[in-house]
């Protein structure tokens, strides 16, 4: 059995429901897209509720559209551990703020196959134990002896979403930015400029913004430097959220 994207098909409630790892459906028409890549569904520490639920991605954006100030300062669910007894913001203020900016979600992969051994082991950690070999489904290559996606893909392990992306698009022209939450390298790249350089969806915002996980310099695990970020980076690295859509809704810059 394949290892599925979280939330490959499911129904969060409210008129929002995924498809191939796409939010394909909304209670109103989605004018911006956020890509990721990988939420894998596995049993003992993804305690992910909605796309981003775990990380600084939605304390991010309550800072920037509901606090408009720096307000939280961690993120939503611990890196390590259960879920906490309260999560800021809840699932119903996310799905506001969802529907505040017309917001739409995906990630490029909606599964992990290992097809060639269906007898595969999950272990404790959530790491998976494959032909004698460890892999991590959230990382991108080799780290201390365990593999990771860019392994898997090479053994034609992983199933990409971006086709169905890419006709998710399609169906939706009036949306008008796509964000990818991270350096668009390697594998990642691959998928991302196939999504950007479509001639029927080309015409749009596409860019590239500071992962929401905050692992890395500059950010290193700060809400603060993350938002300044997305909203002020002049690196050539990344992109940042357009400040028009920002400031149309409500966001003082000179705050962040």
């Amino acid at each position: 059995m394949p290892i599925l994207h979280k939330f490959n098909e499911f129904d969060f409630g409210d008129g929002f429901e995924t498809t191939n790892a796409i939010l394909t459906s909304t209670p109103y028409l989605p004018e911006v897209l956020i890509i990721g890549t990988f939420n894998p569904g596995t049993p003992n520490a993804n305690f992910a509720d909605f796309f981003y639920g775990r990380n600084f991605f939605w304390p991010a954006f309550k800072n920037l559209f509901i606090l408009n100030q720096l307000q939280l300062r961690t993120r939503r669910i611990p890196n390590r551990g259960g879920l906490p007894d309260t999560l800021n913001p809840s699932l119903e203020e996310i799905k506001n703020l969802c529907t505040q900016l017309k917001l739409s979600f995906c990630d490029l992969i909606s599964q992990v196959l290992f097809h060639n051994n269906p007898r595969y082991e999950i272990l404790n950690n959530d790491n998976v134990l494959f032909n004698q070999q460890e892999y991590n489904l959230i990382q991108d290559g080799k780290n201390k002896g365990v593999l990771g996606l860019e392994n898997l893909n090479a053994l034609n392990q992983v199933e990409w979403s971006t086709n169905h992306i890419i006709s998710y698009l399609e169906n939706n022209p009036q949306i008008h930015s796509i964000y990818f939450t991270r350096k668009p390298t390697g594998i990642w790249g691959e998928q991302w400029n196939t999504i950007v350089h479509h001639d029927q969806i080309s015409n749009r915002l596409y860019t590239n913004i500071f992962t929401p996980s905050a692992q890395g310099s500059p950010v290193s695990q700060s809400l603060e430097r993350l938002l300044n970020h997305w909203v002020h980076n002049a690196n050539p690295n990344f992109g940042k959220i357009n400040e028009q859509w920002l400031t149309n809704n409500g966001v003082q810059l000179n705050r962040f």
